[in-house]
């Protein structure tokens, strides 16, 4: 089998509507027949136990090494591949200088090709061809950029399938927001209302007050979890009239906008504005009524920026901005720019934070797909 059929054989089995241990099972089929060994494992490494798991493999049950297997991983030759987290390649262990090693006296394999898996940055495994006999020759350059290939298309089906696994935790938690908290906090608010107007106890200020703080935050979780869910169909849009009319909600007398450079970009409109409104929150909150925001072109159509001239954010609070929880506002929710993240995120974007040139706070959107920069 040529390079070429088996990258169009492994696209067409990556592509088949299957649930991902039947497609790994024949991904790894396809390796073992173009690698021409004996078996293929995907494997799963357990760093806190240190334990090697097969999770699929075309070891029939019966097998030496079938699915569902628990090693040692220090009686593997993928704990070199955990270890460096590159490939390992050998054709005749051997004869390599791998006679002694504790892989060998284990299990006798003599050929072993493995590759790292890496999932959300994190090692998840290997996936692994074998034989116990060697190979006359050394794999090849193509031999080895066909395993790679197979393991970076089953990370993808990995990310993939803990990204599902998160949308539904996450909708099951907005469940819970929607209904089984806002639902007896507006009967809270509605009881307070009454009693206020019915005596009023001006401490039933304070609690409707308090009332009403929950529910900005329970409005505000609610579209953190919304808006991190991946884009799946964007439009053109043109980055300055959408900043534009963003603007226009948060807006103080004295504050102003200066857009730059109208992009046109590919993104989706509502998420868009939640950033933007978002972003201009920020710098108000922090900036002061008087704060100015800027929005323009990054150099090479990489993406935008949005910054303004109010007092900057220090850098060593600059890892922790885009996460749950942070603000420097007593009354702020500290879900504004996680809202953020979660919208550039959502897109396959990036975003950074650093210092505008007249020491306030820029934020720089990269990655962005640019369609035609028209400056103003």
């Amino acid at each position: 089998m040529d390079a070429e059929k088996a990258r169009r054989e492994l696209y067409e089995v990556m592509n088949e509507s299957r649930e991902f241990d039947e497609k790994a099972e024949r991904a790894l089929a396809l390796g073992k027949r173009y690698l021409d060994v004996e078996n293929a494992h995907l494997t799963e490494i357990h760093s806190d136990s240190d334990y090697w798991e097969t999770v699929a493999s075309t070891d029939p049950p019966e097998g030496a090494f079938p699915a569902g297997l628990v090693l040692d991983l220090g009686t593997t030759y993928c704990r070199r591949v955990v270890a460096d987290r590159e490939t390992v390649a050998l054709h005749d262990a051997p004869e390599q200088g791998w006679a002694d090693d504790p892989a060998f006296d284990a299990h006798e394999l003599r050929c072993y090709h493995g590759s790292p898996l890496v999932v959300d940055d994190e090692l998840y495994g290997t996936v692994c061809f074998v034989s116990e006999g060697a190979r006359s020759r050394p794999f090849s350059d193509e031999e080895t950029l066909f395993a790679e290939l197979i393991a970076r298309v089953l990370e993808h089906e990995l990310q993939r399938r803990r990204t599902a696994v998160e949308i539904e935790r996450l909708d099951r938690f907005a469940s819970v927001l929607a209904h089984d908290l806002r639902n007896p906090l507006g009967v809270a608010q509605g009881y307070v209302d009454f009693a206020r107007e019915s005596t009023g106890d001006r401490d039933l200020d304070t609690a409707a007050t308090a009332l009403d703080r929950m529910e900005e935050l329970i409005e505000d979780v609610l579209t953190m979890v919304r808006q991190g869910r991946s884009v799946e169909s964007a439009d053109e849009i043109r980055l300055g009239s959408v900043a534009e009319r963003c603007w226009r909600s948060v807006v103080t007398e004295e504050s102003a906008l200066r857009v730059e450079s109208d992009l046109a970009i590919r993104a989706a409109p509502d998420r868009l504005r939640r950033l933007f409104e978002n972003l201009f929150r920020n710098a108000i909150e922090h900036g002061g009524d008087d704060v100015t925001v800027r929005i323009g072109a990054l150099p090479d159509d990489a993406g935008f920026f949005v910054e303004d001239d109010g007092p900057g954010i220090p850098e060593i609070e600059r890892d922790s901005v885009f996460e749950r929880g942070y603000s420097s506002e007593s009354e702020g929710s500290g879900l504004g720019l996680a809202i953020v993240a979660s919208v550039v995120s959502a897109h396959g974007w990036e975003i950074a934070v650093t210092d505008a040139p007249n020491g306030g706070t820029r934020f720089e959107v990269s990655d962005v797909a640019v369609l035609d920069p028209v400056a103003d």
